[in-house]
């Protein structure tokens, strides 16, 4: 009998470590399905633009505004939701992403009109900045340089998925906006709701500082912003470019909320595609230094080719700049986790985010001007500081190897 309660009691400690590791799978696909929803959220509104338009009968200098007003409250949201990640926990801070994003959603489903979009805009960025940051952090902390890149690419996939999906939905009819919202607002409840039960259950999931091991904070701060950031202006710029504004010097022949929504699912896919093939084949850091010379190579054409592209250029040039916005977040957010602190990773990780988000306002730029030859000089500028960016990379990893994948 003492030999079988013995057996009894030393099994006892294997069981509860495979319990826990249960819970942490199931809360890490939580954390992928917010992201997803999220992402979702976030740009689906790309895809309801010619839309909203024909309806609200807003001209496209409002459309911009109300585009990029979005990033004026992404901003704060990742450097305030990162930083804020890392002292209250990521919990915290996740869970009032999710509520702003979600009650953002709802206003804009009450009401297109100019105002309530631009407030719901603003305040969806805010929200949208908390759980990146967050989340993306989080997702380092449970699974490391994987959790990092497979967050980036499943955000990625909700930026790709969503636009095409509202756009498929606006061209079917009237009620297609307030369906297109009404989607995402369920989705962003589901992926929440499924995430706080999983981390209720996930026993030890919040981050230690334990993982730094004596690392001298400003060190690896230093170290990890100096190998992230030089890509990071190029990561949203691309896509941007990408699925704004080559859409409308294209002629596709299809609905314009499907063509949005189109050219939005073939950057951004190819932008997921190209980061989980990346991670397949353990393609190494260099493949930051590809994704910013294919950069400046979409911004070096689209600046040379006159309007109206061509339907195959435009297509190429959706799947150059997708695949070079997918290898520079990728490579930013595994940069930053190889070198960052972990008490640091979610200021760090808002910080990276926030300046690959400053391309988010591209587009509106050269609205704004509207001059090609004054869009062109940017774009073109823009190009040589990417191979700039590029080149100082591949002679970096040169003498300093950072990580072998």
């Amino acid at each position: 009998m003492a030999s079988v309660a013995d057996g009894q009691r030393a099994a006892l400690p294997s069981a509860e470590p495979r319990g826990r590791c249960t819970a942490t799978n199931v809360l890490f696909a939580g954390l992928l399905a917010v992201l997803l929803a999220t992402g979702w959220a976030a740009n689906h509104f790309a895809g309801l633009i010619p839309a909203i338009s024909d309806q609200q009968h807003l001209g496209r200098g409002t459309l911009d505004a109300i585009f990029g007003i979005y990033a004026v409250g992404l901003l704060p949201g990742l450097l305030i939701g990162g930083r804020a990640s890392d002292v209250v926990g990521r919990q915290s801070v996740a869970w009032v992403g999710s509520v702003a994003t979600l009650l953002a959603t709802v206003a804009m489903l009450a009401s297109q009109h100019s105002g309530a979009l631009l407030i719901g805009r603003l305040v969806l960025g805010v929200g949208v900045g908390l759980v990146i940051s967050s989340c993306t952090a989080w997702a380092s902390d449970l699974r490391g340089t994987a959790g990092a890149a497979v967050a980036g690419a499943v955000l990625t996939a909700g930026f790709a998925v969503g636009p095409f999906a509202s756009g498929v939905i606006a061209s079917a009819g009237a009620a297609g906006v307030w369906v297109s919202f009404l989607i995402a607002a369920v989705l962003l409840v589901v992926a929440t709701a499924v995430t706080v039960l999983a981390a209720q259950r996930a026993i030890g999931a919040e981050p230690t500082t334990a993982a730094d091991s004596g690392r001298p904070a400003g060190q690896g701060t230093w170290r990890a912003l100096s190998w992230a950031l030089p890509l990071a202006p190029w990561v949203f710029a691309s896509a941007t470019l990408a699925f704004v504004t080559i859409p409308t010097r294209m002629h596709t022949g299809l609905a314009a909320p499907l063509a949005a929504g189109t050219a939005a699912l073939i950057a951004n896919g190819v932008s997921g595609i190209s980061q989980l093939i990346a991670r397949a084949r353990r393609w190494g850091p260099q493949a930051g230094t590809v994704g910013a010379l294919l950069a400046a190579l979409g911004y070096a054409v689209t600046a040379a080719v006159p309007s109206p592209i061509s339907l195959g250029l435009g297509v190429a040039l959706l799947v150059v700049l997708g695949c070079a916005s997918g290898l520079l977040l990728r490579e930013g957010l595994i940069d930053l986790e190889a070198a960052a602190p972990q008490h640091l990773r979610g200021a760090l990780t808002g910080a990276f985010y926030t300046v690959s988000y400053l391309g988010f306002g591209l587009p509106m730029l050269l609205s704004v001007i509207g001059s090609a030859r004054i869009s062109a000089i940017i774009l073109t500028v823009m190009a040589v500081l990417a191979t700039a960016a590029a080149l100082g990379r591949a002679a970096r990893l040169r003498r300093d190897s950072h990580r072998q994948n």
